[in-house]
């Protein structure tokens, strides 16, 4: 039975101004962690989840309690099992103790051992086993023949096996206790470059690169009797691709978490982006929380009367301060009539128009037909989609059921009304999946994609791993240029008449 696992080191957050020349964003480091869980949650789904040590900076200094406190409350949304070990910047074990629960010194999980050691701190950031310690490595392997990994925060590998500077001042014997007692594999952080000398073939040690370094990597490992298997995960996404995200909410949204928009920004530069696009649901910028939320003035849309709530020309003033470098959108409503739910002078003065379906009429009743409510959709869009819009946000996610449960024609419907009207489709990971079905329907039926995280919380800015995983197994992961559009050309006209 194999047991897979996830581990991240060194997020050293910090509130504390940052060096000139320090390559650790950690300011970000909370968001990045956060990020780090979520995609563990949704995406990888280990048995295991291993936080290597130095979660914060400074844990001795005046802010270390609150720091180390806020990297526990992202933490503990970890769905798998935790285990978590301080490192030489947590500082004082028992008081970091109080804060995380204290592992076992010897723990079986799923068939495998884990060993979890906290080395003394030598000069010049290497550590040393004690005596004690080396037997335990000897006392774990007793009476067990299965898989046993050992966790520690300074690297363990090989002597002259990796160029990481760090190590211990005993390594000779480390190691020696390591092969003498046939341990599967070594686990460590510390060394901010990381190594994996597992899929270098160098040995069985796996240095788990640091989270608040770009590409703000960590680690999948599976282990399955003596065979382990890696892979690198980076937050980041390459720059190369030149990615734009078109679709990130800001603080007028009344579903957002913390968005803000001069982070976002920030966010995107570091993570990659190509470009970013500032959007609010337009329908939250006319209406209460009341009426949006009941759908209250879908019949009669923009020319609703009720429930008036005007915030479009703060939201525009706002991001014009951010624009450029960012893009000004809008989410832009769709009525039962298929009228868009924008004023003419508020459209003509954005620069990314982005079309959304939230509601269908025959969904709405207590037992709704599908044949009837893709036939909605369809005529709804076929009006819609002719009001000037480059996108069509989330286009399935009305529907709340996968591809092969709509009717046969719906989606050949679709994709010709899309390529008719010259509008992209939406690529969205937010609260649903999109489909390969869908994908490969675009691109064959002429239709271009975008990406666009639907960003509601800070830590999904740019987070396109799911799109491009999605990419590769539709196979147009090398050929992207080609089947995406970007809508930035003819932004410049936009921006001048704006």
């Amino acid at each position: 039975m194999s047991l897979k696992i996830a581990a991240i080191a060194d997020t050293h957050y910090s509130t504390a101004a940052p060096l000139p020349d320090d390559k650790r964003r950690m300011s970000i480091a909370d968001t990045l962690l956060l990020r780090a869980v979520h995609r563990i949650n949704r995406f990888i789904k280990p048995d295991l989840t291993l936080i290597l040590g130095d979660l914060v900076d400074d844990g001795a200094g005046p802010e270390g309690r609150e720091w180390l406190e806020r990297m526990r409350e992202t933490i503990a949304l970890l769905e798998s099992r935790v285990i978590v070990i301080p490192g030489n910047h947590d500082k004082d074990v028992d008081e970091f103790y109080k804060i995380f629960p204290r592992p076992e010194d010897v723990q079986d999980i799923e068939g495998v051992r884990f060993v979890t050691f906290i080395d003394p701190e030598e000069p010049r950031y290497n550590a040393r086993r004690t005596q004690a310690d080396l037997k335990r490595m000897e006392h774990a392997r007793a009476g067990f023949d299965g898989p046993i990994v050992s966790l520690q925060h300074v690297p363990a590998f090989p002597p002259g096996a990796s160029e990481c500077p760090f190590g211990f001042v005993n390594a000779g014997d480390v190691w020696g206790a390591f092969e003498r007692n046939e341990y599967t594999l070594t686990i460590s952080g510390h060394w901010h470059e990381g190594d994996d000398l597992v899929a270098r073939g160098a040995g069985k040690a796996v240095i788990v690169p640091s989270l608040c370094e770009k590409p703000f990597a960590f680690m999948e490992i599976e282990i399955d009797g003596d065979r382990i298997e890696t892979h690198r995960h980076e937050l980041s996404i390459p720059r190369e691709l030149e990615l734009v995200d078109y679709h990130v909410h800001s603080p007028f949204a009344y579903c957002q978490e913390n968005m803000d928009m001069a982070l976002s920004i920030e966010l995107g530069r570091e993570l990659g982006l190509a470009g970013l696009t500032l959007t609010e649901h337009s329908g939250q910028l006319y209406f209460d929380r009341h009426t949006f939320w009941k759908a209250a003035f879908m019949e009669k849309g923009i020319d609703t009367k009720v429930g008036i709530d005007e915030r479009m020309q703060a939201f525009m003033e706002q991001a014009r301060q951010f624009s450029p470098p960012a893009y000004i959108g809008l989410e832009i409503d769709c009525d039962f009539s298929g009228n868009p739910v924008i004023k003419p002078e508020d459209l003509a003065q954005v620069q990314v128009r982005i079309g959304a379906v939230h509601w269908l009429a025959e969904l709405m009743k207590p037992e709704p037909d599908i044949n009837r409510a893709a036939d909605e959709m369809i005529g709804r869009l076929s009006r819609f989609l002719g009001s000037g819009l480059h996108i069509l946000a989330h286009p399935l996610r009305v529907f709340k059921r996968p591809i092969e449960d709509l009717p046969a024609d719906f989606l050949p419907r679709l994709i010709s009304l899309l390529r008719e009207h010259g509008v992209a489709a939406e690529v969205n990971f937010h609260t649903q999946n999109t489909q390969p079905e869908f994908v490969k329907a675009c691109v064959e039926g002429g239709v271009k994609l975008v990406f666009g995280s639907d960003s509601h919380n800070l830590y999904e800015v740019a987070e396109f791993y799911p799109h491009l995983e999605l990419m590769r197994k539709c196979g147009y992961y090398n050929s992207l240029q080609t089947v995406m559009a970007d809508i930035r050309e003819g932004i410049g006209n936009r921006r001048e008449n704006s």
